[in-house]
């Protein structure tokens, strides 16, 4: 079970507005483990982070789309990691000024916030080597407003090493950014170093871990080893036939390596990513599930006794639907009608294709108490990202 704890710093708010980290949620999942991925080319790894404005006033409150979340991390000593704010690609005057005439109206880019309601932000962040230094990027939320232009600014943390940090937000209330300009973000940055009316997300724990030096698909976290094993790296593709598909093995292995027993539980517990060759996530979808009450109700736990092991079945398909080819992997729930199996898709692969697959296994802290009450064993919980498997697609 992941232990450390993020400092005892609660979110700030101003004037009835405050900001959260709502994934990985810091109450549910004090900290998140990644692992810290090959020194190849190309090679990242994956990191999802929501932000949410929420709104506990009785009054709107509008935000810009094109302001700019300040990411911050520090060691758990408090040693500060200088963030800098880069570009995926130069930006030419011929860009900027075709995004500026954009969004010139005022009311462009302008969001209300509703009293007593919410409105979230994705932020997508990757661990990847350049130049010999382990770095961590972390998108602007202009980057969904402009990214057909090429205006992809990223706050960009380096030299960085196994090791827990902390990471929270810092958002300025007063700075009312009206363009995604580089010098607009960086004058906001200026604006929250100076300004009373700051809001803050309370911080998250990321561990970056080292897969083991025996086996590049495992990562060991407090003693527990997971793993995810793809039977077969290259997979036909099957015919435009209804019926024909092709089967994936997909499993992930969980070693106790400490002396007490642990539970497991899979259904609702793993997350799903897949990477194309050009590095973006490639779409998902899932089927209908019926709905459950409790964890228990799902599924037997996993006992996992000290020394032994388990392994979750996640076994999927290739098949055709609508002229698209399809993922399919096993999620264990039921479907609401039929009481059939359910899947997760990933949809519109290619034949030739090259793809990373990355497993997250997370179970929240929040009701297992009265969980380890029913089953009498102590649940693992925490959120843990395994190495990515690697898979070409293929004409037979």
């Amino acid at each position: 079970m992941i232990s450390s704890e993020p400092n005892n710093i609660n979110t700030s708010k101003t004037d009835g507005i405050r900001i959260e980290i709502t994934r990985p949620h810091p109450l549910l999942f004090p900290t998140s483990v990644y692992p810290i991925p090959q020194k190849e080319s190309g090679v990242n790894v994956p990191i999802q982070l929501y932000v949410s404005v929420i709104n506990d006033s009785s009054t709107p409150f509008y935000i810009n789309l094109f302001q700019s979340f300040v990411p911050e991390l520090v060691t758990l000593d408090e040693r500060i990691i200088q963030q800098n704010l880069v570009t995926e690609e130069i930006i030419t005057n011929t860009q900027l000024n075709k995004s500026l005439e954009y969004s010139h109206r005022e009311e462009v880019g302008w969001w209300q916030i509703k009293p007593e309601s919410s409105f979230g932000f994705r932020l997508a962040a990757k661990l990847f080597w350049q130049n010999n230094s382990l770095q961590l990027k972390i998108s602007s939320p202009a980057n969904y407003v402009f990214g057909s232009t090429g205006l992809n600014y990223f706050w960009c943390f380096d030299d960085l090493q196994a090791n827990t940090y902390q990471l929270r937000f810092i958002l300025t209330t007063e700075f009312q950014a009206r363009y995604a300009s580089k010098s607009d973000i960086i004058t906001e940055k200026i604006a929250r170093e100076t300004s009373s009316k700051i809001l803050a997300t309370s911080w998250v724990n990321l561990r970056l871990v080292h897969p083991l030096s025996t086996d590049n698909n495992a990562i060991e976290v407090d003693g527990i080893v997971f793993k995810v094993e793809m039977q077969k790296s290259v997979l036909n593709i099957p015919a435009r036939q209804t019926g024909t598909r092709t089967d994936v093995k997909l499993c992930i292995h969980i070693m106790n390596n400490l002396s007490t027993a642990l539970c497991f539980y899979q259904v609702g517990s793993l997350k799903l990513t897949l990477i194309g060759e050009d590095g973006k996530e490639i779409s998902f979808g899932s089927d209908p599930i019926k709905q459950v009450r409790d964890v228990a109700e799902r599924q037997n736990y996993y006992l996992v006794q000290p020394k032994e092991s388990e392994v979750f079945d996640l076994d999927g398909m290739l098949f055709w639907e609508y002229d698209q080819l399809k993922l399919a992997i096993s999620n264990k729930y039921r479907h609401y009608f039929t009481g059939k199996n359910t899947f997760d898709y990933f949809i519109g692969l290619n034949a030739g294709g090259s793809y990373q697959l990355q497993v997250v296994y997370h179970f929240m802290e929040r009701g297992v108490r009265q969980l380890e009450e029913q089953v009498l064993e102590k649940v693992w919980t925490g959120w843990v990202a395994m190495p990515f498997v690697e898979f070409r697609i293929v004409e037979p």
